[in-house]
Formats: structure tokens, C-alpha cells, sequence
């Protein structure tokens, strides 16, 4: 194309599991909510524990709380990112357009989400996909690309270069082995 801005793909399918699994590490979603919930069960621990000059007590309560939250950590993002995937592929297959005003994705003929450039705040690129991230109203939403699903001449390289003129780029290390 001369002109990127008369560009648009239309592709359409289902995600594998790994890819939807490589495009929500990619993001970095849940290693952030991991974190959050690490900090609290650690910062929860401390102030259970109460000094005074007779000597030390541990408050049960605060520190069965940070026990919780301990596991919480461990097993609630793997838990939501298979509920995501699950309630994913119960919608079935999905159309999707990409062109100068957004992304359009929908299910036969029911439109599911428009989605403008200007909503968009960043874009991501693994092996297998393309992930782009942004807010639509008080949701944030993730739209997944799959590169095997972008078949026609140049797509795969098109979609790079209208991410790339559209939205901001993550510079994490996760998505630079490309």
C-alpha cells in the first residue's frame, strides 16, 4: 500500500491457549496484580507482629489474613487468566477489522466493541501475536492478534507498521525476542 492510512485488515478465528497466554504475559497484567498482592500480605505480616517492652505478640488474626493473601498471589492470576480464556472461546469465533479509525470486532453480524486509535495506549509484539491495550470507557480491554490468522500478502508486516503509526510501543524485554 502507498498509503498507510487506506490500510485495512480483516481477519478472523480463535485463540490457541498459548496465545492467549503469551499475549497476557506480554502485557503484564497479572505480574503487576501478583506484586500487588505480595506487598500486601508482606506489609500485612509486619503489622501483625506488635513489640513492647514485656516482649513480642503476633496479632493470629492479621497474619492468617496475610497467609490468605500469600496464596492469593500465587494461585489468583493463573486462575482469572483461564477464566478469560474460557469465557473467550465460549463466545465462539471472532471477525475483526483493523483500519485507520480503530479496530471493529464482532461476531457474525452483531458488533461486539469499536474500539478508536485515540482510546488505544499501547501495543505489544511476541513470536506469535500482536496484543494492543487501551481503555473504552471505565474497561480496559486487550485485543489479540494472531499472526497465523493475518494470511494475505504483507498482512503480518502491515499490521506492524499500523501499530506502529498509531500507538505506543511497550519497550519491555518480554516482547523483544520476537
Amino acid at each position: 500500500m502507498d498509503d498507510i492510512r487506506q490500510a485495512a485488515i480483516a481477519f478472523s478465528g480463535t485463540l490457541t491457549r498459548e496465545e492467549f497466554d503469551e499475549a497476557v504475559a506480554a502485557t503484564g497484567w497479572f505480574r503487576r496484580l501478583r506484586w500487588l498482592i505480595v506487598v500486601a500480605a508482606v506489609l500485612m505480616a509486619a503489622l501483625s507482629l506488635r513489640f513492647s517492652a514485656q516482649g513480642g505478640s503476633v496479632n493470629a488474626g492479621l497474619l492468617a489474613l496475610a497467609l490468605v493473601y500469600g496464596v492469593l498471589g500465587l494461585f489468583l492470576p493463573p486462575v482469572l487468566t483461564s477464566r478469560m480464556f474460557r469465557a473467550d472461546q465460549a463466545t465462539g469465533e471472532k471477525q475483526a477489522v483493523v483500519d485507520d479509525a480503530g479496530y471493529v470486532v464482532s461476531r457474525g453480524h452483531e458488533e461486539l466493541m469499536r474500539v478508536p486509535w485515540r482510546t488505544v495506549s499501547r501495543s505489544y509484539e511476541t513470536e506469535r501475536v500482536y496484543v494492543v491495550t487501551g481503555r473504552l470507557g471505565w474497561k480496559a480491554g486487550m485485543l489479540i492478534v494472531p499472526k497465523r490468522l493475518l494470511t494475505g500478502p504483507g498482512e503480518t508486516e502491515l499490521m506492524g507498521v499500523l501499530l506502529e503509526t498509531r500507538v505506543r510501543r511497550s519497550k519491555s524485554r518480554r516482547t523483544q525476542g520476537r
